[in-house]
């Protein structure tokens, strides 16, 4: 691969992370570099970005999904958090006090490499996959999971050899998505050759952890020292990547919830970019409900924090990790909520993100947005049609990508109990102190929810 020199505004990276395992994988990401080669002068290539802007829990990876069948948009494989992390754009590696960052900072040609090398689509058609690159995403994937296996190209091509032999055996035209059996049965190769390995961590469903290794025990706390994705962990699909071409002349579409802090340091990051937004709402009550699900799940461990955390409802004697692993996001002055209740710290992180991205859009009146609500994108056939109408519209892309999705409705990911309108009913008694807050009702009216929550789908 060409060496590149670093862009004058990127900041210098330094040493290097200061984090061991960081540190470990970003090592053994570079040595991957040299068979992953990115589009050159990526962040100068990319004239249209398109922001998924929405808290944790927002309904963001179900949108996403949907945006993936359209083929003249691109994507990242999965969300950008542990680029973010190795390169030094999230907290605590960023050197702030939250996840909020200005400006360019951390290592931004490592950045620039890595989502280069991985800007791209799905690949639809089981003929059409080229395995060679689905390998290196397997191994990428895995570093950024498990850092501390001393995984191999060789060995991964080994595992995706027999996998591929497997279903060549059981025929993929056999019914269900051979590619995802293939990513399974990798998963569980893994699993069964390194302890360390859990696929409880994994994005999977029930059925298919049912499949994999029926008896394998349920972890508790998080799946390692440091966290560099965040669990529920993606299996790798078959993606093909982006040409120069391709990303000069397509829409560039990212989600990634902790970016609602980092909108001014990816518009730097992107000089040449059209930057669009569109902000994904949803009413505070499922929106803070979903949040106090996934403080109280095995998975969204973000980082140990040195203040000791007493909050109540998720700080346990007999959950030990709960007294210093933070989960989701850092919200600015999180530091002011490690005695508080849990739906007190659920209600600040959701407060907190839709501020932050109010406050983007007030200093940048040039960004076009596209204001989307959750509860559309999973109501009625005709609220799903509306919704996608008004996003195929706005994004400038043929409707007929999404129809059929509108009419049969989004595949939930990352979710911990199904989608539906008004489940967030059942906690509504422990969560009313924060639903009837000044800051939960000033912020839900800005976003268009009514005051009276009985309102609120």
């Amino acid at each position: 691969m060409r060496s590149r020199q670093p862009d004058p505004a990127a900041t210098d990276a330094g040493p290097g992370p200061h984090d061991p395992v960081i540190a470990v994988a970003r090592r053994r990401l570079d040595e991957l570099s040299t068979v992953r080669s990115p589009v050159d002068g990526f962040r100068t290539a990319v004239k249209d970005l398109v922001v998924v802007a929405s808290p944790f829990r927002g309904g963001t990876t179900l949108l996403t999904e949907l945006l993936r069948g359209a083929p003249d948009l691109l994507h990242f494989q999965a969300e950008m958090q542990p680029v973010l992390r190795i390169a030094g754009w999230t907290y605590p590696d960023n050197g702030a006090d939250s996840e909020r960052i200005a400006g360019l900072t951390g290592d931004v040609t490592f950045l620039e490499r890595e989502l280069g090398s991985d800007v791209g689509n799905p690949v639809g058609h089981w003929d059409d996959i080229d395995w060679s690159r689905y390998a290196q995403d397997v191994l990428w994937r895995w570093i950024v999971q498990w850092p501390a296996l001393p995984l191999t190209l060789a060995e991964v091509e080994d595992m995706l050899a027999k996998a591929l032999g497997d279903q060549e055996a059981d025929g993929p035209g056999r019914g269900g998505d051979p590619a995802r059996s293939v990513g399974l049965t990798l998963l569980k190769m893994l699993a069964t050759r390194y302890q360390e390995v859990n696929p409880h961590y994994a994005d999977v469903s029930a059925a298919e952890l049912a499949g994999l290794l029926p008896d394998l025990p349920r972890p508790h706390g998080p799946h390692g020292d440091t966290v560099i994705e965040f669990a529920p962990l993606a299996v790798p699909k078959p993606w093909r990547r982006a040409s120069r071409q391709d990303v000069a002349s397509r829409t560039v579409v990212t989600k990634t919830p902790v970016n609602v802090y980092k909108m001014d340091a990816l518009r730097a990051f992107f000089p040449e970019a059209r930057i669009r937004v569109i902000h994904l709402t949803r009413n505070p009550g499922a929106a803070i409900s979903s949040y106090r699900e996934a403080w109280l799940s095995p998975w969204f461990f973000n980082a140990r924090v040195d203040t000791p955390l007493d909050i109540a409802g998720y700080t346990e004697p007999d959950r030990p990790w709960s007294r210093d692993w933070w989960k989701l996001d850092f919200p600015p002055g999180w530091q002011d909520l490690t005695r508080a209740t849990l739906e007190e710290v659920c209600a600040a992180q959701w407060c907190a993100s839709h501020t932050a991205i109010f406050e983007f859009l007030a200093r940048n009146k040039d960004i076009d947005v596209l204001r989307l609500t959750y509860e559309d994108l999973i109501g009625t056939a005709s609220e799903r049609t509306r919704a996608i109408d008004d996003l195929a519209d706005w994004l400038g892309t043929d409707r007929s990508h999404f129809l059929e999705p509108a009419v049969r409705g989004l595949t939930p990911m990352n979710a911990i109990t199904l989608p539906r309108r008004a489940k967030w009913y059942r906690n509504h008694e422990v969560l009313r102190p924060v639903l009837n807050s000044e800051a939960v009702l000033s912020m839900a009216a800005e976003m268009g929810y009514p005051p009276d929550m009985t309102n609120w789908p």
